[in-house]
């Protein structure tokens, strides 16, 4: 009964050998592969220009004029032309005319794609009509003419300075 019990032993001794081996892989048989040294597990590394907001003139904000400081500006106010579609640019248009102090809405017509306002006691019209891919922005009067003085020039001056 001995010699069973002492190949029982080895038998199972030759089985947890050949687990032991199979478990271990093959990093016992060979080296590094040399992949923990490759290029591709460097850290990030950030070029030095690139950890600074640019600098350049194209990303500064302009400073917004008050209403009294563009009264007191020579009056250029003629229409202009935004890259924007009729629709877009009647719609951004409103937005501005609101946001412009002194500037009352009285009437606006989508339809006819203009505004009835009035600024600094002054009533005209302010249209936009397609120009190409592009929009026209002016003043008329109720006759249908061009305004480019007086309270409609400097609105037009600041609604460029707001829209252009």
């Amino acid at each position: 009964m001995k010699s069973n019990s002492h190949l029982v032993r080895r038998a199972l001794s030759a089985v947890l050998v050949a687990v032991v081996v199979s478990s271990a892989g093959c990093g016992w048989l060979r080296g590094k592969s040399g992949y923990e040294k490759s290029i591709e597990t460097r850290p990030l590394e950030i070029p030095p220009d690139l950890d600074q907001p640019a600098a350049d003139s194209s990303m500064q904000i302009p400073q917004a004029t008050t209403p009294r400081a563009a009264a007191a500006a020579p009056v250029t106010g003629q229409s202009f032309i935004i890259a924007d579609a009729p629709e877009s640019a009647w719609r951004r248009l409103g937005l501005a005319l609101d946001r412009i102090e002194g500037v009352t809405i009285n009437e606006r017509a989508e339809s006819q794609s203009v505004y009835d306002v009035s600024y600094e006691g002054e009533s005209f019209l302010v249209k936009v009509a397609a120009d190409g891919d592009a929009s026209r922005i002016s003043a008329v009067d109720q006759a249908g003419q061009d305004v480019r003085t007086g309270a409609a020039g400097r609105l037009l001056a600041l609604l460029k300075q707001r829209l252009g």
